[in-house]
């Protein structure tokens, strides 16, 4: 198997078993959960295996570029997993990270989200980017021959992605924006794409923060690994994912610090990881 899916494949299976190793914690997830995220395991193993079995039938290159692309498809596995150990947040860490944006972007912690102004719309679209822009990494490789770099792309953004899932069952915490009222004054609904946005989180997301942030440190370790690859394509979502990192603050999807950690990690990751390329 590719170093991608013993990644993908290991990292649920190690999930799964925190989940039946948790059991014996003093407070227990449901065994509806752990069954929860022991299937939700399956998933990575049955998809690669499907995938593999195919090289019979389809002509090699087409089975390379499934297998690469069925990465991008099961990247959000972990996450779901992960967002079965969270039952509640813990208040302490919670406040914790409120004041520290309450002291470092004291304006920003105060607000329930963006403005209904341009930059505000941009910040939200920003934020919205960040779910496409991974497979537009792997993408932008293909259309400019750097299939060579795709492993090495993977390695990078799955470890720098899963690190942060790993952290964010011990750091349970609400998103700041369900923590602060909107003020009374602000009579207008919300913009659009900041409504999008909330449909979103509210169907797809685990409803807690991952922590690292896991959208800036996937986003942050595609910009790098193109910046390797294709210096100018590099710096095109280098700026994309800089200012979805702004978003992910300013919009009160995740607090500073762990978005600061959120880059912290893909930067780590990438270093550490350079010579793969």
């Amino acid at each position: 198997m590719r170093t991608a899916e013993w990644i993908q494949i290991g990292f649920a299976a190690l999930l799964a078993a925190a989940a039946w190793l948790q059991a014996l914690s003093r407070h227990p997830l449901p065994a509806r959960r752990r069954w929860k995220i022991t299937l939700l395991a399956l998933a990575p193993i049955t998809a690669v295996t499907l995938v593999r079995s195919t090289a019979s039938v389809l002509p090699a290159p087409y089975v390379l570029a499934i297998r690469e692309w069925l990465t991008a498809a099961l990247l959000l596995v972990p996450y779901w997993q992960t967002g079965e150990f969270f039952q509640g947040p813990n208040l302490r860490i919670q406040e914790r990270l409120m004041a520290s944006d309450q002291l470092l972007l004291p304006r920003v912690a105060a607000s329930d989200g963006t403005s209904r102004t341009g930059l505000g719309l941009s910040l939200e679209l920003a934020y919205l980017f960040c779910y496409p822009l991974v497979p537009l990494g792997l993408l932008a490789l293909y259309a400019g021959g750097r299939r060579q770099c795709v492993a090495g792309f993977w390695l990078v953004v799955l470890v720098s992605t899963y690190l942060c899932y790993a952290v964010t069952p011990f750091v349970p915490a609400y998103p700041p924006r369900v923590l602060v009222a909107a003020p009374a004054a602000s009579a207008r609904p919300a913009g659009r794409v900041r409504l999008l946005n909330r449909w979103v989180l509210q169907h797809g997301s685990i409803h807690a923060i991952s922590f690292p942030s896991a959208h800036v440190a996937s986003t942050l370790a595609v910009s790098l690994a193109l910046l390797k690859c294709m210096p100018v394509a590099g710096v095109v979502f280098l700026l994309v994912s800089l200012w979805i990192a702004i978003g992910a603050v300013v919009g009160r999807y995740h607090y500073f610090l762990d978005v600061l950690l959120g880059a912290v990690v893909s930067l780590t990751v990438f270093a550490a990881l350079y010579r793969f390329f």
